[in-house]
């Protein structure tokens, strides 16, 4: 009996995640808040960035450059959100992946209804996590692909890097981000109507020449 107690304290032991905390523990002079310092720093003696800072940094990598160069110099008529409109005379709803207007729309109003109700505070403590886990990740593939249809992947990839130290967004974030969706369902309708105008002014001008000859 007292080996099969012995195993259970060395797997028990063996199981164990150190912390910081426990260093009282294994010496007699280490302390947590003589080191804790020490982890602000690299082992250059260079000050680690925090979250925020680490963020501004990452925006101005290549990587986010090379997209605000792309967003700046955009050619509308080679966007995806044109050659739709070339397709369709319109923007087109083909990917089951992502939420459509309407889905948007109500989504929105059942977020909004959880979130003007009482024990709002209690609810995200308790149900944040299933809420996150039903609409994130299909939010943010709306998000990507409306977004690339406007060649806003820089946009995207600020949106997407902003929430990825977070393992639950609260349920005003993510009405947030599907307001942000709907948005971009409206700015992909004005889009498509300046291509029309533009094509129906094309379309005339080409007709008066045909005529003058």
């Amino acid at each position: 009996m007292r080996s099969l107690s012995s195993q259970d304290e060395m797997e028990k032991g063996l199981s164990y995640r150190f912390k910081l905390n426990d260093l009282h523990k294994y010496s007699q002079r280490l302390h947590y808040k003589d080191i804790n310092w020490k982890l602000k720093l690299s082992a250059l003696g260079k000050k680690i960035p925090d979250i925020k800072e680490r963020k501004k940094i990452l925006f101005k990598c290549s990587h986010f450059s090379t997209l605000l160069k792309v967003l700046k110099n955009t050619d509308w008529s080679q966007t995806p959100v044109y050659y739709q409109f070339l397709r369709n005379g319109r923007w087109k709803h083909e990917d089951d992946r992502i939420y459509s207007e309407v889905e948007l729309q109500y989504h929105i109003s059942s977020l909004n209804k959880m979130l003007n109700i009482e024990n709002t505070e209690e609810m995200n403590q308790t149900d944040a996590k299933g809420i996150h886990k039903l609409y994130y990740d299909k939010t943010m593939n709306t998000l990507e692909v409306l977004m690339n249809q406007l060649n806003m992947m820089y946009y995207y990839e600020k949106v997407r890097v902003e929430f990825a130290d977070q393992d639950v967004l609260e349920i005003d974030q993510l009405e947030k981000l599907m307001s942000r969706c709907l948005k971009l369902y409206q700015l992909l309708d004005s889009f498509v109507n300046i291509f029309k105008l533009i094509h129906k002014k094309e379309v005339s001008k080409f007709s008066k020449l045909s005529n003058h000859f």
